[in-house]
C-alpha cells in the first residue's frame, strides 16, 4: 500500500512574531496626533489619539524587522495587530510577505 505524502504547510507564524512599538513619526504628524488627543480628551474621550502605535513584524530567529505598519491611533493599531496575527497564523511565509508587502532578506530552511 502506497501513501502519497502531502507537503507540510508552514505558516508565517513559525518564522515571524508581531507586536507594538511606539510610532516614530515626524514632528508634524506627532504634533497633529497630540492636538487630536487633546481635543478628544476635552470632548470626554480618553485622549488615546495622542499616542501613535506601530505594528512591527520581526523574525523570531534574529529579531530582524520584516514589516512596519503605523496606525493613526491605538484603536487602529489594535485592529491592525489582530489582522497581522491572523494572517501570520493562516498564511504561508510567502503569502504573508506578498499580502502585506513585507521584506525578508533571509531565506528560511523548511
Amino acid at each position: 500500500m502506497t501513501s502519497s505524502a502531502q507537503p507540510e504547510e508552514h505558516h508565517a507564524s513559525e518564522n515571524y512574531d508581531a507586536g507594538y512599538e511606539q510610532a516614530t513619526d515626524g514632528p508634524f504628524k506627532a504634533a497633529g496626533r497630540w492636538f487630536a488627543g487633546i481635543a478628544d480628551a476635552f470632548l470626554g474621550g480618553d485622549g488615546s489619539d495622542a499616542l501613535g502605535a506601530t505594528v512591527v513584524v520581526r523574525r523570531i530567529d534574529n529579531d530582524a524587522e520584516v514589516l512596519r505598519v503605523t496606525g493613526n491611533n491605538i484603536d487602529e493599531a489594535e485592529g491592525l495587530l489582530a489582522l497581522v496575527r491572523r494572517d501570520l497564523e493562516n498564511l504561508t511565509r510567502e503569502e504573508f510577505l506578498s499580502e502585506w508587502g513585507g521584506k525578508d532578506g533571509v531565506e528560511t530552511v523548511d
